[in-house]
């Protein structure tokens, strides 16, 4: 069993009760200041979907800041606290299976307060609806 990075993601279409394949997802810092929230312009990671809906793993901007995002080459060594965004790439997705959809994008801002537990960011979609919450 591979190790999985210490943030995962998973999506399940509900209109077909099956897992979104094939979904580029991204994942950004902020500048941990809620009053007034920078997101990075840039994602420090990206991954696709795989045949489960589910990432475990991410590939990473080699330009990332060790101290902001705990990242070393292409290692997710530890956790950093704050708050992060998932920005889905939802558009694509529904364009390919043929479908039209209210939300080209989703992104799900989230606090990471706890580094040494795993968090898990689950996204149930449809064309003209989603939602999420903390998963395990």
């Amino acid at each position: 069993m591979s190790k999985v990075d210490p943030i995962t993601a998973h999506i399940l279409d509900t209109n077909t009760g099956k897992p979104a394949q094939g979904v580029i997802v991204q994942i950004y810092t902020t500048n941990n200041n809620q009053e007034n929230l920078i997101i990075t312009s840039e994602p420090f990671a990206m991954s696709k979907t795989d045949n489960d809906g589910r990432i475990k793993n991410w590939s990473f901007n080699p330009d990332n800041d060790f101290n902001k995002t705990g990242v070393n080459g292409n290692n997710w060594e530890h956790l950093v606290k704050g708050i992060y965004k998932i920005k889905f790439l939802t558009g694509k997705y529904f364009k390919d299976n043929s479908s039209e959809t209210f939300f080209p994008f989703i992104e799900i801002f989230f606090e990471v307060n706890d580094i040494s537990k795993h968090y898990h960011i689950p996204l149930l979609l449809s064309n003209f609806s989603y939602t999420t919450y903390r998963g395990s």
